[in-house]
């Protein structure tokens, strides 16, 4: 006998065979054993799930004459449908078969009654495929089609099938077979064939056949005949261009070492050994999210365990989650692409940019101890030549509870590093948090302290023109816990830009990042001083302050300077604190508008108001 492919080979020959898609089985089945066979079924699902083997199979069940079962396998019947010599099972290819001609003779086929079984059964197989004059031409026999006649509709892109003929039939949709009932159908089709594989070798093949049975059993067939004894994880990853697990976890090691020429020397290798990049990328996203399930839950049953662990156990949840958007940018960029292994390169790249040298990359990681602590009655100085922040945040608790007023020191002749992460992002460049904690534990700790110097304050501050001494006393006014909780909040100002009451404020400080709180203020950092200018204009105070209740959930004034003032300003208030010379805080009343710039400001508002009140939801505000 001739060699026949496996998934030829086993295909199901009983509905109970049927693998992945028991919903489906039972209501056919019941169809059939309370003799309530309907005129049409469309069967719609990914490729390689079942459909044309439940098809057939339920053209079987519908002919069988066997009182007992549902598929007898001895009737008449039953035989010639196994031998394809059935005269009323008609199998019809709409892809070849997709003309009004072609249609119009079936229809006229099918006033004849059946010559062997009780229905004529027509299987139409990708009936997506069908023109449109085909479609309008079956549309009224499948209206009301003889009482001898079932029709079977297959298709992978239900999309493109009618409306008009979906509603004329019954629909089951096919699911992507889960990956351990494929496992667990190849291990049975091994002991059949004689064969064996290494423990997890199924179950890689089953996460690489996309919850296909058929792509598994294809994919099983060539692991056969490659190889000489029992089947290899390794050979499935060459044979299919995967990589392996050692393969994507000596990648993250590079990452987590900052080994930029191991990395790049791994992805050339990959070059070599023919690697599916698009495979590939889904592959690593797949396992940062099992990852990140195994975190939270320590399920035992994720494949790919050890570098799952690995994950888990080196990278932080944010990390990952990061990563995971990284890939999947990159991802969508590679289905166009003629060169997706430059795109992944760029990927690897990005993703090594991002989390290799950063403090939040590692869990668990030990902070060197080289920070000398010089201590007096008077004062206690912490100097920190190389990191401040992990410094300052693991002594803050001590210096809180054990020491007098802490008078921080750091080199004023570095400037805070501003990073640019993503041009694309909302907030597009963050500080470093040593300056916040700077300039906050030294206000904590100085609040009541002879460093505040008496200075002479004006009635009030002009909120367009903000120098740098004016900065200084909103860092001595700031609260740290308030800062971190309107940080919180502001992060959600994307979903402002889209609602017309608040989209021009949202847009506004789209690109900004808060910096200082207190209960009366908010001072957002902005990248460019035109920004900074237009946030201070009088004609958008009121509906900043309007906004700041909405996304702060309290009335708080909005400032804003450029990344530059405030880092001038951070010098500064560090050698204003050591001379022991820093301004008052800036009081509520300070923070007025004049009464022209208010009248202007509320006419303005009023104005937007009116629109949208008479436009609604169909103005977008264009900037």
């Amino acid at each position: 006998m001739a060699y026949q492919s496996l998934y030829r080979k086993y295909r199901p020959s009983t509905m109970d065979e049927v693998v992945g898609q028991q919903h489906i089985v039972e209501v056919l089945t019941n169809s059939v054993k309370k003799d309530k066979i309907s005129h049409a079924y469309l069967l719609t699902g990914p490729r390689g799930t079942g459909k044309t083997s439940t098809a057939k199979l339920f053209a079987r069940a519908v002919n069988c004459t066997s009182e007992t079962e549902l598929i007898c396998g001895q009737c008449d019947n039953c035989v010639a449908v196994q031998n394809n010599t059935h005269p009323d099972l008609i199998e019809i290819d709409a892809a070849s078969n997709n003309g009004v001609d072609e249609i119009r003779s079936l229809i006229e086929r099918v006033k004849y009654t059946p010559i062997l079984g009780k229905y004529k059964v027509y299987i139409i197989d990708e009936v997506h495929m069908l023109t449109q004059g085909a479609f309008n031409a079956l549309l009224k026999t499948l209206e009301e089609p003889p009482s001898h006649v079932v029709f079977i509709l297959a298709t992978t892109e239900i999309h493109k099938v009618l409306p008009t003929i979906i509603s004329r039939c019954q629909r089951f949709d096919f699911t992507r077979i889960p990956e351990l009932a494929i496992a667990e159908r190849l291990d049975s089709i091994l002991e059949q064939e004689h064969e064996s594989a290494e423990p997890g070798a199924t179950e890689l093949i089953a996460s690489l056949s996309g919850g296909g049975l058929r792509n598994a059993l294809t994919i099983l067939e060539q692991a056969i005949v490659l190889s000489d004894g029992p089947i290899t994880k390794q050979q499935i990853y060459a044979s299919n261009g995967v990589l392996s697990v050692d393969g994507k976890m000596e990648m993250f090691r590079n990452i987590a070492a900052s080994d930029m020429q191991q990395l790049i020397d791994n992805i050339q290798g990959m070059k070599m050994q023919s690697v599916s990049y698009d495979r590939l990328v889904m592959d690593i996203t797949k396992n940062l999210k099992d990852s990140l399930i195994y975190t939270y839950t320590k399920m035992n049953t994720i494949t790919e365990d050890t570098l799952v662990h690995y994950l888990s156990e080196s990278f932080t949840t944010d990390v990952r989650l990061k990563m995971i958007d990284i890939l999947l940018e990159y991802a969508e960029k590679m289905r166009f692409s003629q060169q997706p292994e430059m795109y992944f390169e760029i990927a690897m790249l990005d993703i090594f940019n991002h989390f290799s040298n950063k403090s939040d990359r590692v869990q668990g990681q030990q902070t060197q101890k080289d920070t000398q602590f010089v201590t007096n009655k008077q004062e206690t100085v912490v100097e920190t030549p190389k990191d401040l922040k992990p410094i300052v945040e693991s002594v803050n608790t001590k210096v809180a509870t054990d020491l007098d007023p802490v008078v921080l020191t750091k080199d004023v002749n570095k400037q805070p590093e501003v990073v640019i992460s993503n041009p694309e992002d909302a907030i597009q460049f963050e500080f470093d948090d040593t300056e916040h904690e700077i300039i906050e534990d030294v206000v904590d700790d100085s609040a009541n302290s002879s460093n505040i110097a008496p200075v002479h304050t004006e009635n009030s501050i002009g909120l367009k023109n903000i120098d740098t001494d004016m900065v200084i006393r909103f860092m001595v006014t700031a609260d740290k816990s308030l800062r971190l909780a309107d940080e919180e909040q502001f992060t959600q100002i994307q979903r402002y830009r889209n609602i017309p009451q608040w989209a021009r404020s949202a847009r506004l400080l789209s690109g900004g990042k808060v910096v200082l709180s207190s209960p009366f203020f908010v001072v957002v950092a902005m990248q460019s001083e035109i920004e900074v200018r237009e946030i201070g204009e009088a004609r958008n105070r009121h509906e900043l302050n309007k906004f700041s209740e909405v996304i702060f959930n309290k009335d708080k004034t909005i400032l804003a300077i450029s990344v530059n003032m405030y880092q001038e300003a951070v010098a500064k208030f560090i050698e204003l604190n050591k001379a022991g010379t820093l301004p008052s805080p800036v009081l509520p009343e300070e923070l007025t508008v004049t009464e022209d710039n208010a009248e202007d400001a509320r006419i303005v508002d009023e104005s937007l108001d009116s629109v949208l009140n008479l436009f609604g939801d169909s103005v977008e505000i264009i900037e």
